[in-house]
Parts: C-alpha cells; sequence; structure tokens
C-alpha cells in the first residue's frame, strides 16, 4: 500500500476521486457491493447503528459527467461500444445506460490499482448481473472471468405469481493468470447423506473422501435476520461469514482489502477478523462510525478486548490520496493520432487514446485486410482542446477528418492552446 494511504483508512468521499489517487497494482483483493440499480431509495431504520445511512439506488443523466463518457471512449473503445448499444436500445436517459456508464469509469480504476495476482468481486442480482457481466468481460477480458456465485439464502418474500428469489450473484475476475486462491480454506462440510454414502462404499460418493470438499460456486450463507447479533440496521447489509469466505479464498494475512462502496464496512470488519489490511471508501460519514462500532464489539479481535488506543488507528479521511507511483502522470497526456484506410482517401481518423497501439488495433479487428494505419500521433496535456481544434478547422464527420495528411499535421504541430 503506497505510503499515503494508511491501513484501516475509511475515505469519505466520491470513490473515484479516491480510486485515481491509489497507486497503480497496489490492492490485493477488490469487493465491491455497489447499488445494483433498482431505482429505489434505501434508509436505514431509525433506532439502528445505521440510522441516518441512506442511499440512492436510481440512475440518471444528472449522476454523470461528460469527461468520463469521453474518457472511456478514447481509452475503452469495446466498453464505449457496449454503453452505445445500450443507448441506442433505450435512449440516452435510460436507467441501464447511466447506471452502466458511472460503474464503468470506476471499475477501470478499480482493475489499474489490482495487483496482477489479484482478484475482483462484483456483488449484484438479476437486475443488472447481465449487463454487468458484459462490462466486466470487457474491462477484464472474458478469459479473466472465474465465477458467477450464487448466494444462496432463505429469507425474502413470497410473491403470489412468481417464483421466490432466494439468491444474489458475485461476479468474479482474476487480474492475472497467477492468482491468489485458497480453496483449502474454505473447504465445505459434506452432508450427513453423502458422508454416510461414503461410508457405505457407494462408488459415486468415494471419488473424493472425507469430511470436506472443494468449495463451490454456490454460497448457502443465511442473510442476517432481525435478531442478528452483527445487525446494525444498514440497507443491504451482506453477513460477515459471505466476506470473510471471499477474503480467506482470495487474499492472505497481511494483504490489502478494498471496497469502494463499503456502506456499513462489512468488508473492513471482514478484513480485520482475518488479519489482512483494509481500505474503505463510502460518500456517507456513517460507514466510519460503524467501522468503529463494529469494531470495538469485536469480541475475537486482541484476545477479547481492544488494545489501548486501538479505535484511534482507525483512520478517516475526506481528502483524496495522491498518486506516488511512476505512472502518476499518466492521466494527464494523451495521444492525439492521425489513422488512415486505403478505402477512405483524403479523409483520416483524428481522435484521442492514451495507448495508440491499442486503438489501431481495435480498428483492425473490424478490418479484415488490417489496413488501417497509424499515419502520426502527438502527445499533449491538451489532447481533448486539440482534437476538437482539428475537427473545427478541417471539414469532418465524427471522427473522420477531411483534408490533407500533412495539412492536418502541421495544424497540430502548430497549435497552441
Amino acid at each position: 500500500m503506497q505510503e499515503t494511504i494508511k491501513n484501516r483508512t475509511i475515505f469519505c468521499k466520491d470513490n473515484l476521486d479516491i480510486l485515481e489517487g491509489i497507486n497503480t497494482e497496489t490492492i490485493d483483493l477488490v469487493y465491491l457491493d455497489p447499488p445494483f440499480n433498482k431505482k429505489k431509495v434505501f434508509t436505514a431504520p431509525i433506532g439502528t447503528s445505521a440510522e441516518g445511512a441512506s442511499f440512492k439506488d436510481i440512475f440518471t443523466e444528472a449522476d454523470l459527467k461528460e469527461e468520463w463518457v469521453q474518457e472511456i471512449r478514447e481509452d475503452w473503445p469495446n466498453v464505449y461500444e457496449l454503453l452505445n448499444a445500450v443507448k441506442n436500445i433505450e435512449g440516452r436517459s435510460s436507467y441501464n445506460f447511466c447506471y452502466l456508464a458511472y460503474m464503468a469509469i470506476r471499475l477501470i480504476q478499480c482493475r489499474r490499482i489490482l495487483k496482477n495476482t489479484g482478484s475482483f468481486y462484483y456483488h449484484c442480482d438479476p437486475t443488472m448481473s447481465h449487463y454487468i457481466k458484459l462490462l466486466l468481460d470487457c474491462i477484464f477480458g472474458e478469459k479473466k472471468f472465474k465465477n458467477e456465485i450464487v448466494w444462496h439464502y432463505e429469507t425474502g418474500g413470497i410473491p403470489i405469481k412468481d417464483f421466490s428469489r432466494k439468491h444474489d450473484y458475485i461476479l468474479r475476475y482474476s487480474k492475472g493468470k497467477e492468482y491468489i486462491f485458497n480453496s483449502k480454506d474454505i473447504l465445505e462440510e459434506r452432508s450427513e447423506e453423502v458422508l454416510r454414502r461414503i461410508a457405505t462404499g457407494n462408488e459415486t460418493a468415494t471419488r473424493s473422501k472425507g469430511q470436506y470438499r472443494h468449495p463451490s460456486d454456490v454460497f448457502k450463507i443465511p442473510a442476517i435476520n432481525a435478531m442478528a447479533r452483527e445487525r446494525v440496521g444498514y440497507p443491504t447489509q451482506k453477513p460477515l461469514a459471505l466476506l470473510e469466505r471471499i477474503i480467506k479464498a482470495s487474499s492472505n494475512e497481511g494483504d490489502v482489502v478494498l471496497d469502494p462502496f463499503c456502506g456499513c464496512a462489512t468488508t473492513c470488519v471482514a478484513a480485520e477478523r482475518l488479519s489482512r489490511r483494509w481500505i474503505g471508501i463510502d460518500i456517507s460519514v456513517k460507514a466510519y462510525e460503524l467501522v468503529q462500532e463494529r469494531i470495538s464489539n469485536m469480541y475475537e479481535i486482541r484476545q477479547g478486548k481492544l488494545e489501548e488506543g486501538e479505535l484511534s488507528k482507525i483512520y478517516f479521511s475526506t481528502t483524496a490520496p495522491t498518486r506516488t507511483d511512476d505512472g502518476a502522470n499518466a492521466k494527464d497526456q494523451k495521444y492525439v493520432y492521425i489513422i488512415s484506410h486505403p478505402q477512405y482517401e483524403g479523409e483520416y481518423k483524428v481522435g484521442i487514446a492514451s495507448d495508440v497501439k491499442s486503438r489501431l488495433s481495435s480498428y483492425q479487428t473490424s478490418d479484415p485486410n488490417r489496413d488501417y494505419k497509424l499515419e502520426y500521433k502527438q502527445l499533449t496535456e491538451h489532447y481533448r482542446a486539440l482534437e476538437r481544434h482539428i475537427h473545427n478547422q478541417f471539414d469532418s464527420r465524427q471522427e473522420w477528418v477531411r483534408a490533407e495528411m500533412q495539412e492536418i499535421i502541421n495544424a497540430m504541430k502548430s497549435y497552441r492552446p
């Protein structure tokens, strides 16, 4: 973890600001339980520890910044195409488009800060899981998808004309090919029926003998009921057992766990119990108050009591960290490029990208003859102004500019903001 971020820190701020300030490849495990786009407002009951906590699960154009969409267009064309597809089907004001764009810019940062050995868990439900899976495939890569975990619970309503919904999804991805997975730490106990069949020598049951079996992608963990000791009244609170299972599976003691939507800080508490370092982010100060309360009530910590001054070691900040790694200034400069194609004589693509090679490759994939060619690129911190200048100076349509290539290059070289 970078020196500017202390272990056991709760940030109270828009998580995008915090994520952008974290050094690249410094986090071992990211778990997030963000709003599900259920078009509701959730509020904690009066009289509970979480009283005063509230969050809006409704996404509109007001929740978006145009610069986010532009950054996605420039650096993640596959994500941009997915967002465009949703927008074209449902319209720009679509709740789904707004939610996905809001999440995409944050998920891109989550991937950047994750170590190559790290893992990523996205908690969702059938409201958006199908869209989120496509979005994460674009960001992490389809081959980095590892599991669609089903969290099965018994609580919930009983609809008259539908099956009862008794599960959430947790989408699990790795950053690289080599990633942490401690299966032996989360072995599942076999049922009495299976153990009986093993004891009687049933062949189908003896393929893997023993009281425990390899963990499956169905987590049968009870949801928090009204009488549960860990209940704080926070809307959408998840059980500690669920987070402990995830943290045990995909991190080791001393590793850094991050939750960018930490809410009532269950991830932080679970990480503390398991001797991991942690960072929590939430827009509400209630997350800091709750993590203090919950950790102070943890009898398991320090043999049943907190050490003197222990709570003072839980840090609170409303200031985003500052990147100190080699790529700290990477966001400040991007390339404005000129790309040609022989089919479009006298026309050139003029756009923005932080990785021009990747952008060229994305164009080539749509061209059977791979005839797109990079003609020129110019690195500048004024990339948006320069691109706009070129498109305004010459006849243009979308990314295409009609002019002599040398004229475009000269205009780029001579541009002064």
